[in-house]
């Protein structure tokens, strides 16, 4: 059992190694693919002033970023004949050029070789097909483990994990495996020695329960044989009678004992010896522990979560989004699926509220913060209300709920990983323990800021900012 753990935990490793290569690769070929859309369409327009202007602000502003410092773009025309460039272009050979005729079809950028060298490239060509755009990063130490991901991080996660439970594992079995000694010892004396006295304190649980009810018989035994030997001098009629009770006594005895001791052990034996054991009888013992199981599951995501919002927070995409359209969308749905039970979502924003932000983390962002109200509460709506704007360029929002507050001494803590404030009920929710965390790292990443606090009458608040959005 416990190989097998370890063997889910590498699986689960290395599967999280992979969605965040993936993730990271799909950074670097979205700017690349930002970078050609936005030089087509420079080109569309057929301004060369500006075209150029264009292409000495990519050298500028990507000049400031370690990992896209050297990237090159290069645009040619129907003769592959180079137009104009940022950075030094590049020379291309006639394999070259049918290599990236066939690329600039399909959006996805790929580590090729062009003029003998190795580039993460995307190409694009123009509207009218006169031009071809080629952005390329040479294929360096920098990329390669930036693209490879922190595989530290992620494996000694999986380490602790792994060795956590091993540990768990090991101290049950050893629980259960000392009940079984026990027993097998008292059975053991209690065949061969008529006279031992069970004198083991055994433990208050189902195993403690079966063995007290063992030493009850054990004991009916006991009397029944002295009983015996007293009337050995009663007349031939009733000590056949009394051996008849003694042996029907005792098979009851050896089969009450060894009954319970087979059921035990074979449960035991199978969890240990047999991972095929039918469904049914897996589930009744695995329920719990599986239960375990979708809690880190959860965990590594919601860990996996803040990782790239802490590691990729300047790398994150964000666009013109109307938040009041994005949290209309998000009450219907969570109306209609009735995830949060018990508890009402309500929203009061103006029509017009345009954030910089990216859709997918405000609408999890919005997700985590409903399902701890509904989670932890115990009111029965949450609310998301418009606040108005800080002067500074953000909006102000304010998300709270009418149930029991936190206490005043977790509100510095609210957002730590891990942190509960009621370690118990958490658990029973199913929490992870990083939900608010998350929503702090996704506002971060946004540029604003996030407060806790409690409402002067009831409830629990979290008062928070997005960036207007401005075209720049």
């Amino acid at each position: 059992m416990v190989l097998t753990l370890w063997l889910v935990m590498v699986c689960m490793a290395s599967w999280q190694i992979i969605r965040e290569r993936d993730f990271r690769r799909e950074i670097v070929n979205g700017q690349l693919n930002l970078v050609n859309g936005r030089v087509v369409s420079q080109i569309d327009r057929a301004n060369p002033s500006l075209l150029a202007d264009f292409l000495d602000f990519i050298e500028q502003y990507y000049r400031q970023h370690p990992l896209f410092s050297d990237i090159l773009v290069t645009i040619y025309n129907h003769d592959w004949e180079v137009i104009d460039a940022a950075g030094r272009p590049i020379s291309l050979t006639r394999d070259d050029r049918r290599r990236l005729e066939a690329k600039s079809i399909t959006p996805d950028a790929e580590i090729i070789t062009i003029g003998g060298r190795r580039f993460f490239c995307n190409a694009s060509a123009s509207t009218d097909g006169s031009c071809m755009v080629v952005s390329a990063l040479p294929d360096d130490k920098l990329l390669n483990n930036y693209l490879a991901g922190d595989r530290n991080e992620v494996w000694t996660v999986m380490f602790i994990v792994a060795i956590v439970l091993t540990i768990v594992t090991y101290f049950s079995s050893r629980y259960f495996s000392r009940n079984i000694d026990i027993l097998r010892d008292f059975a053991k004396r209690s065949a061969t020695d008529p006279d031992y006295t069970p004198g083991v304190d055994f433990p208050h649980d189902e195993l403690g329960d079966i063995a007290r009810q063992i030493v009850t018989l054990h004991n009916e035994r006991q009397h029944a044989m002295k009983q015996l030997k007293k009337e050995h001098s009663v007349a031939m009629h009733a000590i056949e009678d009394k051996s008849l009770q003694k042996r029907q006594l005792t098979n009851n005895i050896n089969h009450e004992l060894k009954t319970p001791i087979g059921v035990i052990k074979g449960y035991l034996d199978t969890l240990v010896g047999m991972p095929d054991i039918d469904e049914e009888t897996r589930n009744h013992f695995i329920t719990k522990a599986r239960d375990h199981a979708n809690r880190l599951v959860d965990l590594i995501a919601d860990v996996s979560a803040i990782t790239r919002l802490e590691e990729g927070a300047q790398l994150i995409s964000t666009e013109r989004i109307n938040y009041h359209d994005l949290v209309y969308t998000f009450a219907y749905d969570i109306r209609e699926s009735g995830a949060l039970g018990h508890i009402e979502f309500t929203f009061d924003l103006p029509l017009e509220v345009n954030v910089r932000a990216n859709s997918n983390l405000l609408t999890a962002m919005l997700m985590n913060l409903a399902k701890n109200s509904a989670n932890y509460s115990c009111g029965t709506t949450c609310t998301l209300e418009y606040l108005g704007e800080t002067g500074s360029g953000f909006y102000r929002f304010c998300f709270y709920d009418d149930g029991i507050g936190v206490p005043d001494e977790a509100l510095e803590h609210i957002f730590d990983r891990f942190y509960r404030v009621d370690v118990g009920r958490s658990r029973k929710t199913g929490g992870t323990g990083l939900g608010l965390a998350i929503v702090y790292n996704t506002i971060n990443a946004f540029g604003g800021s996030v407060k806790a606090s409690n409402r002067p009458d009831a409830g629990f608040q979290i008062t928070f900012t997005l960036p207007k959005w401005s075209y720049r």
